[in-house]
């Protein structure tokens, strides 16, 4: 997921530009359609239900057709019957607000992690200055530069799985669950690889430096977006399994919310301070944000154990 999460981003530069450069603009919008209406026709059929409340549900309607007894019901569906509209609204609508910003660990998490999706989409507005202002690549070409995220994306996947086999899963206790703060351990490592990307490539997009340099720089952003998204959604679902739903619509609503806003300064801040110095000032942004998940690692559990939402029986 992490991945898929910079992956789709990346993906759209490089496919739309040979489509534009080729065809017309409108083509970068046809195939946004191609690619979401088969996305959403695989989704409606393909994918299966993983909500524990949904499936018991559906299986006690199930047992009512079957054996006719009208009186079997889930836990589920009796706390259903007996909310009101207005409580459905409250869980569905308030819940991610209030938990984002009445949980401290919640709001440094999601804060983070939006920052960094902030950071990716205002770092890629400085491709078009770097590799066709500087380097002279086609709309096109300028499109493949983008795939050294997704090569450095390859690269980090085999050695985070092992990690994973290795030191995570023998961790697990025999009900299957991990103690939260176990999973920010891949965290505390990505939080570097963000502004060595931007430093690297920030200082060696200039013309007397070979255009590769910039490409393999920004490959440390995919190693350190994969170790971040995966650890800290990861935590939050670990950490809050009862409210996980809104928890993650907290982190996507700031995620969505960085990610549109940062833009709107990109080129400025990149015509203004040039492509060095701006990107030395995201790096440095990123710098900033880099104790959280170590803060979180140490002092996790007893902010848990304080907080009214988190699990604390682990």
């Amino acid at each position: 997921w992490g991945i898929a999460a910079i992956g789709g981003p990346v993906g759209g530069p490089l496919i739309g530009g040979f489509a534009v450069q080729n065809e017309q603009w409108n083509w970068a919008i046809w195939e946004l359609m191609w690619l979401s209406g088969f996305s959403l026709l695989l989704l409606i059929f393909f994918l299966p239900e993983t909500s524990s409340a949904n499936i018991l549900y559906r299986r006690a309607r199930r047992l009512r057709v079957l054996t006719g007894n009208q009186s079997l019901k889930c836990e589920p569906e009796i706390a259903g019957e007996n909310m009101t509209g207005k409580e459905i609204a409250m869980i569905s609508l308030i819940r991610p607000f209030t938990l984002n910003f009445t949980e401290p660990m919640v709001f440094l998490l999601n804060l983070y992690i939006a920052l960094i999706y902030g950071l990716l989409y205002i770092w890629f507005e400085s491709f078009p200055i770097v590799f066709e202002d500087i380097y002279g690549f086609s709309l096109e070409l300028e499109g493949v530069a983008f795939s050294g995220i997704l090569i450095g994306a390859a690269i980090a996947i085999p050695p985070f799985f092992w990690y994973l086999h290795k030191y995570v899963e023998p961790q697990f206790n025999s009900n299957g669950e991990l103690k939260p703060e176990i999973r920010l351990q891949a965290a505390c490592v990505g939080g570097f690889f963000i502004p060595v990307c931007l430093l690297w490539f920030g200082w060696s997009a200039r013309p007397s430096i070979s255009w590769i340099m910039p490409i393999v720089g920004s490959g440390f952003f995919a190693v350190g977006t994969l170790l971040l998204f995966n650890s800290v959604l990861n935590y939050l679902g670990d950490a809050y399994p009862d409210y996980a739903a809104s928890v993650l619509a907290g982190n996507d609503l700031m995620r969505s919310s960085f990610g549109a806003g940062f833009p709107l300064f990109a080129s400025a801040m990149y015509n203004n301070l040039g492509v060095a110095w701006a990107s030395s000032t995201l790096a440095f942004l990123s710098i900033a944000f880099i104790p959280i998940p170590f803060v979180l690692y140490f002092y996790g559990e007893s902010l848990r154990k304080r907080s009214k939402h988190a699990r604390k029986d682990f």
